[in-house]
């Protein structure tokens, strides 16, 4: 139950068990002990695994039951949480009343948690359990991140959820982001990737798979003030070391010093050196 740990440390054990596999040890026909690794999900074939999508489920806590609206469970692990609000109804009250409810209520299923959606079919938040509300995000671009976005037209048609759903829910997308875009920063915050992040990390890593093509010339990634340059990075190395074989380097270079020391922290607090 890992019930010594914090919600945040308990989740980052089991997510490095879901994402690298769980070390066994057992005897072999020789007799011999044996180790080797067992892998809860296939991130390479979706096809492997186990995809269920379970609405109304009774879970019971240590004083409450609660009753998530819809569960995403793979390979039997709930790891997606969706909350969902009629639409006359504000989208944060699906944070206020229902998911800061849950984690208290019922915190033993956030141990296995990837990520949170809340809806109201006008609006649509995607964000990690320990965010707050303030950092949930819209996730409006299904492939294209220079897509034109009309936000006054998806709330007013109610498309934002569907957006979602064709942009993250595809089966090899949603592994994709469970095995490549969570961080977890100074064992204090979970961090997801935004929208425009897993898409620009992707665009840069099928640049990285043609790099003797390209000739080494991978291209821009183009980032806007305040849309988390460093993390971007942070997920395109851990997804090129975790994802292909090769020894390689990164060389980060800005143009300030306190730049230097906050991408440099970012990379280190996140383990990703």
């Amino acid at each position: 139950r890992r019930s010594a740990m914090s919600p945040i440390l308990a989740n980052k054990e089991v997510y490095s068990l879901i994402r690298e596999g769980i070390p066994v040890q057992f005897e072999g026909a020789d007799g011999k002990t044996e180790h080797e690794t067992v892998k809860v999900i296939d991130f390479n074939s979706p096809q492997n695994n186990d995809f269920l999508a379970v609405t109304q489920l009774w879970i019971k806590g240590e004083r409450y039951s609660r009753r998530p609206d819809i569960l995403i469970y793979i390979n039997g692990i709930p790891l997606v949480f969706i909350e969902l609000k009629n639409s006359n109804v504000i989208v944060q009250n699906a944070f206020d009343d229902n998911l800061t409810d849950y984690k208290r209520d019922i915190p033993l299923l956030f141990n296995y948690n990837a990520f949170c959606v809340l809806s109201n079919a006008l609006e649509t938040r995607v964000g990690s359990f320990t965010a707050g509300y303030e950092h949930f995000f819209s996730w409006l671009r299904p492939n294209d991140e220079a897509e034109k976005v009309d936000r006054s037209s998806i709330s007013g048609e109610g498309t934002s959820l569907e957006r979602l759903i064709h942009g993250l829910f595809p089966k090899e997308r949603l592994l994709d982001y469970i095995e490549n875009f969570i961080l977890y920063y100074k064992d204090s915050t979970k961090i997801v990737a935004q929208n425009h992040q897993f898409l620009g990390v992707n665009k840069a890593i099928e640049s990285f798979k043609q790099r003797k093509a390209k000739k080494g010339k991978l291209g821009v990634f183009w980032h806007t003030q305040g849309s988390g340059k460093s993390f971007s990075m942070i997920f395109l190395a851990r997804k090129v070391f975790h994802k292909f074989t090769g020894n390689y380097t990164f060389a980060i270079i800005t143009d300030r010093d306190d730049l230097d020391g906050q991408i440099y922290r970012n990379f280190l607090d996140t383990n990703t050196v």
